[in-house]
């Protein structure tokens, strides 16, 4: 949350604005994911809820400072909608076939929720909730205010961060990959056996967690 505050640079209502829709975006994310998946399996899931915030984060980090509470609640929910079908994306045959290692599932919730989040942006941002500081002065987004151009603008800004960010990362990928020892793609072995047992020699289920189950007896053990 801090640091869509913060690029504000200052303190006034523009960065508390920044810092509730935030909040509010992660919050409202984290909870209809969460909500999909208890209506789908009947049970509460942990890894739904964190989901759902990362994906209000990246949803919102574009539109901070240009979007109302109201907006910003509605940006976590069209957002995990969308980026959760594109999670499914990873377990298609397609997928397969073209050896997709998606681990951290950053696909549907970076990247598409990147994407989205800058997109939307241009579709509901207000010069009203931008001019907050007292200083910014913008022509506002499409629904409020009018302008279809700043539309075009967040397109074109969408186009030239993932050309950006794609080409960076396959550079330094097939940079580090020509290193001996230092090949990207692990071996099935390792990935069977687990990352950080088969690079570290360590491993999180081993050792005092050896039994514990937290609600092995039906209570919240702590």
């Amino acid at each position: 949350m801090a640091f869509d505050a913060g690029t504000t640079l200052s303190l006034n209502f523009k960065s508390v604005m920044a810092l509730c829709v935030t909040n509010l975006c992660a919050s409202s994310g984290a909870m209809t994911w969460a909500l999909l998946t208890y209506f789908e399996t009947g049970k509460w899931c942990f890894d739904s809820l964190f989901m759902g915030c990362i994906t209000g984060l990246v949803m919102i980090t574009p539109a901070a400072g240009f979007i109302d509470m109201t907006t910003a609640l509605f940006f976590g929910i069209f957002g995990v909608l969308v980026c959760r079908q594109a999670l499914r994306l990873k377990f298609m045959k397609t997928a397969r076939r073209f050896r997709w290692v998606d681990n951290g599932d950053s696909f549907a919730t970076h990247l598409v929720g990147g994407l989205l989040g800058t997109i939307s942006t241009g579709l509901f941002a207000r010069k009203e909730v931008a001019a907050y500081d007292g200083a910014t002065v913008i022509d506002g987004g499409v629904f409020f205010d009018g302008n279809i151009r700043q539309l075009g603008i967040q397109l074109v800004e969408a186009a030239i961060g993932l050309t950006w960010a794609f080409v960076g990362s396959y550079a330094i990928i097939a940079l580090i990959d020509c290193v001996p020892g230092f090949e990207v793609l692990a071996v099935d072995e390792d990935i069977l056996a687990g990352l950080d047992y088969s690079q570290m020699e360590e491993s999180l289920w081993e050792g005092p967690l050896d039994g514990y189950e937290p609600f092995g007896d039906g209570h919240v053990a702590l």
